[in-house]
């Protein structure tokens, strides 16, 4: 998990926890304005209620100042009591309405993955009024909570905008990705749709070891850029219908490192991953790939994902030096790799949902 998602991940957590608070919080003043509302009538009809709740009123700001300016204390106390509980319902409701702001806010941030709005935002401030109801009952929290929920809403508001301006980034650099993959497979006649589904294989094994959405979708992309270092690599060697030399195969091996150079310098968490995939899909499980012999957990699990999906895909699509292999034998090839060529968790995620693996190789199947 990256910076990125830890943060989301922080305020997720903290959005969950503050939008259950504010549930409960909802639910208790409910209770009591529901409470409330029956005490306000019981208090007119029973003067034990109405001796028992008197003196808890004058802890009310709001009943005190009203008590005073309207002169209540000539009332009955049965009246005085009811009065006073209408104050207390009111106060429970401008409660109850601030609250039920402040579970938007926290609803949104507990969405993990879109936490900021421009639109909810502004919808917020707007509602940051309500802030001064608290006037009635005191001053200074009143301005103090209408600041901090404005600013508040003015923080929410521009994480919208950087939010904006980073899916416009996630959108130009998906457009260069899909447009490179296809130059790539342009490249060799060959290949035909052996990017699609190299693409597709991968998203179904990253959903299968449980990886979130948005991580799913990276791997998807990302995998179409893992052959783009052929394009540097000659079209006599790629398209060579006979068995590759030994210095051909040197060539061919350094679509790797080749790819690895071209989104070197490249920014962006995409094109990076997309990087990092491209120099790492030959590596081997057990050290015995290419090009840095890595092993083991040394590889990226995207890295080790895409290893699975591309072999896979070169076992069952005929090239100019091979015929297909059948279902059973390129399955039992990768099986077989498990632990070896291949990271066991993976093997065990393209066995799982091999199924799904052969709707797509139908899908997508060559002409």
């Amino acid at each position: 998990m990256n910076e990125l998602e830890k943060t989301r991940s922080h305020i997720q957590r903290m959005g969950t926890v503050m939008y259950r608070l504010c549930r409960i919080g909802l639910i208790v003043l409910a209770v009591l304005m529901v409470v409330q509302a029956g005490l306000s009538v019981a208090v007119l009809f029973s003067p034990e209620a109405a001796g028992y709740i008197g003196p808890h009123l004058e802890n009310n700001f709001l009943f005190k100042a009203l008590k005073a300016a309207a002169g209540l204390e000539a009332m009955e106390s049965r009246y005085q009591a009811a009065i006073g509980c209408v104050v207390l319902l009111i106060s429970y409701f401008t409660v109850f309405v601030i609250l039920k702001m402040f579970l938007t806010m926290f609803e949104h941030l507990a969405g993990g993955e879109r936490p900021f709005d421009v639109a909810v935002a502004r919808k917020i401030r707007r509602r940051s009024f309500y802030m001064f109801l608290f006037l009635l009952y005191n001053p200074v929290l009143a301005v103090i909570s209408f600041s901090l929920v404005l600013f508040f809403s003015y923080l929410m508001e521009y994480g919208g905008y950087i939010q904006q301006r980073a899916d416009e980034t996630n959108r130009i650099q998906e457009e260069m990705i899909m447009s490179f993959a296809e130059i790539t497979e342009n490249k060799s006649g060959q290949t035909g749709q052996h990017i699609k589904r190299v693409s597709e294989y991968s998203k179904i094994l990253a959903q299968q070891l449980g990886l979130s959405p948005e991580e799913v979708e990276k791997v998807r992309i990302a995998s179409t850029m893992h052959d783009v270092g052929k394009l540097l690599i000659p079209s006599e060697i790629l398209e060579k219908p006979g068995k590759l030399t030994d210095e051909e195969y040197a060539t061919i091996k350094t679509h790797t490192t080749m790819g690895g150079q071209l989104l070197n310098n490249v920014e962006g968490e995409e094109m990076q991953l997309s990087r990092t995939i491209a120099l790492q899909h030959h590596e081997r499980y057990d050290g015995k790939g290419y090009p840095d012999h890595i092993q083991g957990d040394e590889i990226s699990l995207e890295g080790r994902i895409v290893a699975v999906a591309d072999v896979y895909d070169a076992l069952t699509s005929r090239r100019s030096y091979k015929n297909a292999w059948k279902e059973e034998d390129a399955c039992n090839e990768i099986l077989k790799g498990r632990g070896t060529q291949f990271d066991p968790q993976v093997v065990d995620a393209f066995a799982a949902a091999h199924d799904r693996i052969l709707e797509v190789q139908e899908m997508f199947r060559d002409e």
